[in-house]
């Protein structure tokens, strides 16, 4: 056991040992087309296997996304399989995290009236590995017909439960579904692993959930401050949720009139140094970069297989992020330097 979990470990570090390096990002800056991005990436790095087995001889944007996209998911499979292999059911963070964004964007696009956005972008190699059909999501023509999609799954009875609630918009089954994730992450870290190492972990996967929590309260103080009800359920007490705030900070960041009592706020949390409210750059950009960097340092220096994991998938989610980023910016046509200083490097 000791040994398979050990592997888990090498694996990661190994995958993170072909990561992209700052002068790739660079050579494919200069591209002048998707087509030479693409040929960079099969010539010169790893993505070149996903390429070359596409059979693709002409790539558009959107279709060299998709490989990209798989190509991380195929290292995501092999750390499964080893996972799998000592008896640790943590992989399954990984597909209710994809399962659970996938039913919230297809809400979301519904409400907004963009549902034929949502077919456009599934990856059919991911509907194969989930437990729910995205096809499905993407079809449906309301938000009772998701429910039926999601009946015979985990997440039915919670959806079902979404659209009898009082106010039935987005933000009711943004709160539910996350919620959902808190708890069931709770006793999955409970249930493989113990001591040091799930107190390592939880606290790693606190800092990820905190940073998509502050970008919610920032974006709703800045741009909806009379809507106090945005952030109305960080107020209640919530024993299951992943988070490095106290319940008192969550109530503060809820009572927030502005975005700069917000800062003020985050200026004495424990994400104080994770961003400079002088900074021209976004809190959104900021936050990821902060992330990025405590990834770095702990899939470095961890000795625990599942920290050194879910650090690897976090850096290769950016580094996915990156490759979209130039890939769109390419093809758009804008200038090297303006992509650059939205890529986290």
């Amino acid at each position: 056991m000791k040994y398979a979990s050990n592997a888990v470990l090498a694996l990661s570090r190994a995958f993170y040992g072909k990561r992209l390096t700052n002068e790739d990002y660079n050579a494919m800056l200069h591209c002048r087309t998707v087509g030479e991005i693409a040929q960079y990436l099969r010539l010169k790095t790893p993505y070149g296997e996903e390429i070359a087995q596409s059979g693709m001889t002409s790539f558009q944007a959107r279709g060299l996304e998709e490989l990209v996209s798989k190509h991380r998911f195929a290292s995501f499979e092999s750390l499964c399989r080893y996972e799998m292999a000592i008896g640790s059911a943590f992989y399954r963070y990984f597909i209710l995290r994809d399962e659970i964004d996938q039913i919230e964007r297809a809400t979301l696009l519904l409400l907004g009236g963009n549902k034929e956005i949502y077919l456009e972008r599934v990856n059919s190699f991911l509907d194969k590995h989930l437990s729910i059909d995205l096809f499905a999501l993407g079809r449906a023509n309301s938000l009772e017909e998701i429910a039926v999609s999601l009946q015979k799954t985990a997440y039915g009875v919670l959806y079902d439960a979404c659209l009898r609630a009082p106010k039935v918009d987005y933000l009711t089954f943004e709160q539910a579904f996350e919620a959902f994730f808190s708890k069931q992450i709770k006793a999955l870290c409970k249930q493989c692993f113990s001591g040091g190492e799930r107190q390592a972990l939880l606290e790693l996967i606190a800092r990820t959930r905190d940073c998509q929590l502050i970008e919610r309260v920032w974006r709703a103080k800045r741009f909806y401050p009379a809507s106090a009800d945005l952030c109305a359920d960080l107020a209640k007490p919530d024993s299951d949720l992943l988070t490095l705030f106290s319940d008192r900070e969550r109530k503060a960041l809820s009572a927030a009139s502005s975005v700069e009592e917000v800062k003020a706020l985050l200026q004495k949390s424990a994400y104080r140094r994770w961003f400079d409210p002088k900074s021209e750059k976004s809190i959104e950009f900021q936050l990821e970069q902060s992330l990025f960097r405590h990834c770095e340092k702990q899939i470095r220096f961890s000795s625990y297989p599942s920290v050194v994991m879910f650090c690897y998938l976090q850096l290769s989610r950016i580094e996915t992020n990156n490759l979209v980023r130039i890939i769109e910016g390419v093809k758009f046509g804008v200038a090297p330097q303006v992509i650059e200083q939205n890529l986290i490097i």
